[in-house]
């Protein structure tokens, strides 16, 4: 299940990065049956007290856990999307993915239906969406509360390791071949509020692919690896040439929740705390 979510997530962000642009139409009417085609929307929606409201989600939405009550509309490929079933939900807003569903757009427009494309890819667009969501679901308090929240414990971390050396960070999404994080990613962000420095923050894309060439030159002291691979440290360990990194030779290569880490949402900051513990343990 991660493995494939991994590799869908991989593909909505290189989509996204390629220009989509956000869009959103909205009812005169704060909406009663919304349904959300991103694990990520769904955890905002939910985050901001919108359970009730939602009357459908993809497979791959699974958090908070009570979501799995709520009905699927399928897979999160906007290539298998059917807009009859999601029209079968009789839904007044539809939360989409930049990159992924843009498709949907005009078909949604011709049945009258309210939507949001969401395409956040650093932490203040998060921030902003949670706000537009909150205002357009009728939850504007509770998106107050959580962005604040966020801002307060991402601030923290930053004053925490302000005077700390940055600790390098080769972040791994994915291989063969080698992906790894850019300048424009949120988790870039993050790492930084850590207190770390990603290896390939130079990079002006955000899921670049790289060479393991560049990896062992820039020897981090910390690997973080996705926890859906298969004996994911060891096999770290494994690849020739790699013991001579640091974070191999110091046994500082670190496994974290694909889900939790890839998506967009309000447990941006949770991600931020987590990195943290690993790179200053």
């Amino acid at each position: 299940m991660k493995n494939k979510l991994t590799l869908v997530f991989i593909v909505c962000a290189v989509l996204i990065t390629a220009g989509c642009k956000k869009a959103v139409k909205t009812g005169s009417k704060i909406p009663e049956r919304i349904v959300s085609l991103t694990p990520a929307g769904t955890e905002i929606i939910c985050a901001l007290g919108g359970f009730n409201q939602l009357v459908a989600r993809t497979d791959f939405c699974d958090y908070p856990p009570e979501v799995s009550s709520v009905p699927s509309a399928g897979g999160f490929d906007g290539k298998i999307i059917s807009l009859e079933t999601v029209l079968s939900f009789e839904p007044d807003f539809v939360y989409l993915a930049s990159g992924m569903h843009d498709h949907l757009i005009s078909l949604l427009e011709q049945n009258g239906i309210a939507y949001y494309l969401s395409n956040a890819d650093s932490v203040d667009s998060v921030l902003k969406e949670i706000s537009e969501i909150g205002n357009l679901t009728g939850h504007k308090e509770n998106a107050v509360s959580i962005t604040k929240e966020i801002i307060g414990r991402l601030e923290f971390l930053k004053k925490t390791y302000a005077d700390s050396e940055p600790v390098t960070v080769y972040w791994e999404v994915w291989n063969p071949p080698y992906m790894s994080i850019g300048k424009d990613s949120f988790i870039n962000e993050l790492i930084e509020c850590a207190g770390g420095k990603n290896i390939f923050s130079e990079i002006p894309q955000a899921y670049p692919v790289v060479s393991e060439e560049n990896i062992l030159t820039a020897a981090p002291a910390v690997i973080i690896i996705p926890d859906h691979v298969t004996d994911g440290i060891k096999s770290v360990k494994r690849r020739a040439g790699w013991e001579k990194i640091p974070a191999v030779k110091n046994g500082r290569i670190y496994e974290m929740d694909s889900d939790l880490v890839s998506r967009p949402s309000p447990r941006i900051a949770e991600t931020a705390e987590l990195i943290a513990k690993a790179l200053h343990e």
